[in-house]
């Protein structure tokens, strides 16, 4: 967490008032305190990746160096226990050398730097409600300065925690965002693989399909039946949003031009 300098931003200062901190705190894995030390982390570390994960985290995202939208999915497996829970993204370039205006950091190599928050400084709030597996998804848009943030030095961490108590993470993840697709529109396809998406599911009937397909390509989404009959078909690259009456499984096929293949399934429960 920065206090000052240009990455002394609305998430910092969310994530301090978050924590109730007004300097670096110190060091601790879900709350409880890590022995100052590399092995005291790596055993802190390793004490919680024991625990099992009852939460999945699945995201995309979409746009160029310019910006775009987050699309983030998060499933949980079973219900979790009592408790506020949110889900935050934030874009962080590494390798950045401050300069003048980091004060003391002048000329050093900066890492972890916040440059976009796409659910905001807050978070999002996830109410889950059975039945379970349940999958919510949530979105949100971010902007980017190619002159200030190369995109090769961008990543991408998701993270879903309570807000109270020992405030455990549930599950996170971290990605290389250049390798998600994201490239100058000039030079290079907005998106290297078809996204195929569906929520809420399980649902009681009304859900919405999201897709997405790469620049240049063309697809159809087709909804088909546990018998294999299709009941509805549409062009890809767009929110649709869908009702069908009769309880049962449903399987969701995304086909591109390019002989791509993606698919889901959708339980519509009573």
């Amino acid at each position: 967490m920065f206090h000052n300098g240009p990455a002394g931003n609305a998430y910092n200062r969310g994530r301090q008032s978050f924590y109730g901190i007004t300097s670096t705190p110190t060091v601790k894995i879900d709350g409880l305190s890590a022995a100052p030390s590399p092995s005291g982390y790596n055993t802190a570390i390793n004490n919680r990746l024991a625990v099992p994960s009852y939460m999945d985290i699945d995201v995309n995202m979409v746009g160029d160096d310019t910006g775009g939208t987050a699309y983030i999915e998060v499933t949980a497996e079973q219900a979790p226990a009592s408790g506020t829970i949110k889900v935050w993204c934030v874009i962080l370039e590494d390798h950045e050398i401050a300069t003048s205006a980091w004060g003391g950091y002048n000329g050093k190599e900066m890492m972890w730097i916040p440059v976009a928050f796409p659910l905001g400084a807050s978070g999002r709030v996830l109410n889950f409600t059975g039945p379970y597996p349940k999958t919510i998804q949530v979105s949100g848009a971010y902007s980017l300065s190619p002159a200030q943030h190369p995109y090769d030095n961008l990543n991408v961490a998701t993270f879903v925690q309570y807000t109270t108590g020992t405030k455990e993470v549930l599950n996170a993840s971290f990605l290389d965002l250049s390798s998600m697709g994201i490239y100058d529109p000039e030079t290079f396809p907005v998106v290297t693989s078809s996204v195929l998406s569906a929520w809420p599911n399980p649902t009681t009937g009304a859900f919405s399909v999201s897709s997405f397909v790469p620049r240049g390509t063309t697809g159809t989404v087709e909804i088909f039946d546990i018998s294999g009959r299709s009941i509805e078909q549409f062009n890809a690259g767009s929110v649709e949003s869908m009702c069908i009456e009769e309880t049962g499984l449903y399987f969701i096929r995304l086909t591109t031009s390019t002989g791509e293949i993606v698919r889901r399934q959708v339980a519509v429960l009573r």
